[in-house]
């Protein structure tokens, strides 16, 4: 029996490593940030939730609790999301053959990636319900992130044919 060689001994990363995880975290804090210090250009009454049209359907009264509700629980889904990636990550492979471990290494960098980017564009919402963003902006990061999201699934498609034909010719 061989030896494994060193890249495919190391688990799957992303790029950027932990930066990739955190950069959704650090533009929420910064959005918490800019919301204390221009406290007073806001508006009364602040969206927090869009239509599939893409223009807002439900306000709610601009109010600290109302501010922290909306980047806490952005920040809370990215937390998990980018937890998710990481625990992803770093799980033995199951795989028993190189080829089958390599496709695996590669589904499950895909798919922490896929799950890294959907963090991203979490992370960004809460910039339409406090920044001076244009309403149909949101519309345009509603076709972004549907994109995203279908050429990550499409991504996971292939890469997850792969593992499962790497599968069948180890048994």
């Amino acid at each position: 029996m061989s030896e494994p060689s060193p890249t495919n001994s190391q688990p799957p990363r992303l790029p950027g490593r932990w930066l990739s995880g955190a950069i959704p975290l650090l533009w929420l804090a910064g959005l918490a940030v800019w919301a204390s210090i221009r406290w007073a250009q806001l508006p009364p009454m602040i969206p927090v939730h869009w239509g599939l049209t893409g223009f807002p359907d439900y306000w709610v009264r601009r109010t600290p609790k109302a501010v922290a509700m909306v980047i806490g629980t952005m920040g809370a889904i990215c937390l998990a999301f980018v937890a998710l990636a990481a625990l992803l990550l770093h799980q033995p492979p199951q795989a028993r053959s190189p080829e089958a471990a390599a496709a695996e290494k590669t589904f499950r960098a895909r798919t922490a990636l896929l799950i890294t980017a959907t963090a991203w564009f979490v992370a960004f919402e809460p910039a339409f319900s406090l920044l001076p963003l244009p309403y149909g902006s949101f519309r345009i990061w509603m076709i972004l992130f549907a994109a995203a999201l279908l050429t990550g699934v499409g991504m996971l498609v292939r890469s997850g044919l792969k593992l499962r034909q790497a599968g069948r010719s180890q048994r």
